[in-house]
């Protein structure tokens, strides 16, 4: 009975423990208005910083991205607590109509929620 008591209580803290340790993105923005743009060939290109302010290494696994006219560029390796870096968001403007668009960045990580959109926007003239 004590052995099982004993097993009980180091499943229960061994949960709580990893709930503890958890890693967290926080964003200084998570949007990006390019604002009206002039049609042409260029890629349009924006830095999101963060920071990882959780207690567990932060891993980003995957970022996807909304359609094949948007780009992200992102740190491979884990990022430590109290650490920053950043992901990099672009935008090709090459052939598109003039009008607003709006695009996101999805971001994958051992984080809750464990997915994060980033969005950039704007208009072309």
């Amino acid at each position: 009975m004590l052995k099982r008591l004993i097993i009980t209580l180091t499943a229960v803290f061994s949960v709580i423990f990893a709930q503890a340790q958890s890693a967290d993105i926080t964003f200084t923005k998570t949007t990006h208005d390019f604002g009206k743009v002039k049609e042409g060939s260029d890629t349009l290109w924006v830095v999101f910083d963060f920071k990882n302010t959780g207690s567990a290494p932060l891993v980003i696994a995957d970022v996807k991205t909304s359609c094949d006219c948007t780009l992200a560029e992102w740190p491979k390796g884990p990022i430590a607590p109290g650490q920053s870096g950043k992901i990099r968001g672009g935008y090709k403007i090459a052939g598109k109509p003039k009008g607003v668009f709006m695009k996101n960045i999805i971001i994958m990580a051992n984080t809750m929620p464990a997915t994060t959109v980033l969005t950039l926007k704007g208009e072309i003239e």
